[in-house]
């Protein structure tokens, strides 16, 4: 287990305040009275709700590790970058989804305002939620970045912002995220860093593919072996230890823990 998430605890009740709080509107509006449940929700696994970046300024084996912002499941667990997690009530999952579901049925979802300006390597943000109906989802390439130009309809970013208002509560409550399956992803290195670790013998180390990066998804023991004797980039920030292999290879390795859905 990362040790490290203990630094982030904070009281569960005020997160729940906040939570409420958020859930309530981009506009700051308190929840209304208690709701019932959503009559249908999606089937077990299925996501209510995922806020997606992919693509931007960031290299091939961190783009092969990256988990989503944030999964909503219709049981009301909300699981933040694959790390955090915590759980809404049934008033506050209704709110959510009855808020991104307004959003992206508006008719202004689908409009681009303007010509978007060109920006190298702009993230794009997907939003996609479940309905009984079918699936709704958006995608925009820069959303956070021309805001300031009008390019996207503002029902886009009250989507994102109700999204990123549950994410940054199920953060900050600093709840661990576990799981019975990781992903291992390691690249190549040129040269050899200054540290360098051996291989863990009991890690099998994934085969690579034609661009030289290793990736696997893994269970049980061999997932057990990854969590007890690889570091964790917890915050995805790219900084993955250096491992020399017994054929000498040096590589740059880490893991995070797969989702229910994944």
């Amino acid at each position: 287990m990362d040790h490290r998430l203990t630094r982030r605890g904070l009281f569960l009740g005020s997160a729940a305040a906040l939570l409420a709080s958020a859930l309530g509107g981009c506009d700051g509006t308190p929840l209304a009275a208690p709701t019932d449940a959503p009559t249908m929700r999606p089937p077990d696994g299925t996501p209510l709700a995922v806020w997606e970046l992919t693509g931007g300024l960031v290299g091939t084996a961190m783009l092969a590790l990256r988990a989503p912002r944030l999964v909503v499941f219709g049981d009301g667990d909300a699981i933040a970058d694959a790390a955090y997690r915590s759980r809404l009530d049934p008033d506050q999952l209704q709110s959510l989804s009855a808020g991104l579901l307004a959003d992206l049925r508006s008719s202004d979802a689908q409009k681009q305002r303007t010509a978007a300006s060109p920006i190298a390597d702009a993230p794009v943000t997907k939003v996609t939620v479940w309905s009984p109906t079918g699936v709704l989802a958006f995608t925009a390439e820069g959303l956070d970045e021309l805001k300031s130009e009008h390019v996207y309809a503002d029902v886009l970013y009250d989507a994102r912002d109700r999204l990123a208002a549950v994410h940054k509560t199920v953060s900050a409550t600093a709840q661990p995220y576990l799981a019975d399956r990781v992903r291992l992803v390691a690249m190549p290195v040129d040269g050899e860093p200054a540290t360098v670790n051996p291989w863990p013998q009991d890690v099998t180390l994934p085969a690579p593919d034609r661009g030289g990066l290793r990736k696997a998804d893994l269970s049980g023991d061999a997932a057990r072996a990854v969590v007890r004797t690889l570091t964790r980039d917890l915050d995805q920030r790219g900084a993955w230890p250096a491992y020399k292999t017994t054929g000498g290879d040096v590589v740059r390795a880490s893991w995070r823990y797969l989702l229910p859905n994944e």
